[in-house]
């Protein structure tokens, strides 16, 4: 599953960033109009989570737009613009679900997953919950982790990694973006915690089966072949 983060307020989009992705979404973030319409013409979307005024513009009025661009993303507007008014304008102007600034990440999530459940369906019918490499699957769904017929149980920030490498087999995660992905953006760059949940993740994952998550000194981490 595919989300677009429009937000121009740095700690807010990396807070959307980092919760979706711990759902186990690919997220895309960019700060203005121009970066939004250009994601739209190179990536597709299940759902859009958009910022109402973005650098001091309304982005309402680029809804038509939007639509035109994306006709099958789902769009959920933020906005601190939370009166009855505002909510029945973003939703008559063509947008999919709105919510209010200040807002729970749960309840965001929670309104990602119901809005992409609404038009979730790839064209053969099938919904996009699975991430699945060689003999381990991700239920994105119930969060459920199983390789062969072992279940695995991991904790949020385990889960969040096994996701992203998964979903990017071959490519080398170096452990900055790692901590950039799965912890806060203050976390101190001189902590270990990469290295112990990677370590974590390898005992639980790779544990009498054949060695998935591989590492090379200097350079990071991946899913794949050595």
């Amino acid at each position: 599953m595919r989300i677009l983060v429009v937000e121009d307020e740095t700690k807010v989009r990396n807070f959307i960033h980092k919760a979706l992705s711990a759902e186990g979404m690919v997220v895309d973030a960019v700060v203005n109009r121009t970066e939004l319409i250009g994601s739209l013409k190179t990536y597709s979307y299940e759902a859009i989570v958009l910022d109402r005024m973005v650098s001091g513009r309304d982005l309402l009025d680029s809804l038509s737009e939007i639509r035109h661009a994306a006709p099958k993303s789902k769009i959920l507007v933020l906005s601190a613009l939370s009166e009855v008014e505002d909510k029945v304008k973003g939703l008559t102007e063509g947008a999919d679900d709105y919510l209010g600034k200040p807002f729970h990440i749960a309840e965001l999530v929670a309104r990602v997953r119901t809005l992409t459940r609404r038009g979730g369906e790839r064209q053969n019918g099938a919904k996009d919950t699975l991430l699945i490499y060689e003999d381990l699957k991700i239920d994105l769904e119930t969060q459920r982790v199983i390789r062969q017929d072992k279940k695995i149980d991991l904790t949020a920030k385990e889960y969040r990694l096994l996701c992203l490498m998964v979903r990017h087999p071959g490519k080398i995660f170096s452990r900055m973006e790692l901590l950039d992905q799965a912890w806060d953006m203050n976390h101190s760059p001189e902590s270990n915690v990469v290295e112990v949940t990677i370590a974590s993740l390898r005992s639980k994952v790779d544990k009498a089966f054949k060695p998935l998550i591989q590492n090379r000194r200097g350079a990071g981490y991946w899913i794949g072949e050595p």
